[in-house]
């Protein structure tokens, strides 16, 4: 496993859609607005959950920086929430919270595009991780979600 995991991988895969998503919302800021949410409601709670997903990178990143060493397997910290941490402050938290602050649709679209992205290529990631760590992987993999950051144990 490398340190950017399947990161470059993803970049190239969503970067074209990112980019052409930033253009038409430039150029026309009125497409997919999101007019059915109150403007200042979905502004506040933008705002409250892009402070919750910093946060939540923040810690995901410095663990990942602090305990990242090759042939081991990160099961504690933001990693006991779910597999991906890093990805999921993305994915879940930051580019949704930016949807309802600039009230885009089509910002909310770049997040599906990613997550569509992100399973494509962490394909690859989670196989190496099975045949490297097995039984101890798979025994993680059933305990804890793969992106949404919500502890599974709540509900057994």
């Amino acid at each position: 496993m490398t340190l950017f995991g399947c990161g470059p991988k993803l970049a190239i895969l969503c970067l074209p859609y990112v980019i052409l998503s930033l253009i038409v919302m430039y150029t026309y800021p009125e497409f997919l607005d999101l007019r059915f949410l109150d403007f200042t409601f979905a502004k506040t709670i933008g705002f409250i959950w892009l402070g919750l997903g910093f946060i939540y990178w923040m810690y995901s990143a410095i663990y990942f920086l602090k305990y990242f060493k090759p042939g081991s397997l990160i099961k504690q910290g933001p990693f006991a929430l779910c597999r991906n941490p890093i990805y999921s402050s993305i994915i879940v938290f930051i580019i949704p919270s930016l949807a309802l602050i600039f009230h885009s649709a089509l910002i909310f679209s770049i997040a599906l595009v990613l997550y569509i992205g992100f399973k494509i290529s962490i394909h690859g990631e989670t196989n190496i991780l099975r045949r490297i760590f097995g039984e101890e992987f798979e025994k993680y993999e059933k305990s804890v979600n793969e992106i949404i950051p919500f502890p599974r144990f709540l509900f057994r």
